[in-house]
C-alpha cells in the first residue's frame, strides 16, 4: 500500500498541507509557465531584429541610390577621388615592406 507524503510550506506564518503530487504538478505548471514566457521572448526578439533588418535594407538601397546620383552627376570627380584612393592605400602597402 502507497502512501502520500505530505508536505508542510510556512509560508507567512501559515500552515498548509500539499500532497507530493499536488507540489509535482505545481512544479510542472511553472516550469511549463516559464518556458512559454522564454519562447515568447524568443519571438518578441526576432520580430524585432526582423524589423531592423528591413530597416537597415530600406537604408542602404537610400544610399546605394544616393552614390549612384553623386557617380552620374560627376564622373570625373567620382574616377579622380577612387584612383586617389587607390594610390594612397597602394603607397601605404608599400610602405609596411
Amino acid at each position: 500500500m502507497a502512501t502520500q507524503a505530505s508536505l508542510k510550506s510556512n509560508e507567512n506564518g501559515k500552515l498548509d498541507d500539499i500532497s507530493m503530487s499536488e507540489a509535482i504538478a505545481q512544479f510542472k505548471e511553472a516550469t511549463s509557465s516559464i518556458y512559454d514566457a522564454v519562447g515568447s521572448i524568443g519571438s518578441a526578439t526576432a520580430a524585432n531584429a526582423k524589423i531592423h533588418l528591413q530597416e537597415g535594407k530600406a537604408r542602404a538601397l537610400e544610399l546605394e541610390e544616393k552614390a549612384e546620383e553623386v557617380v552620374r552627376a560627376k564622373p570625373l570627380v567620382t574616377v579622380g577621388v577612387a584612383f586617389a584612393a587607390g594610390w594612397l592605400v597602394s603607397y601605404l602597402l608599400q610602405r609596411r615592406h
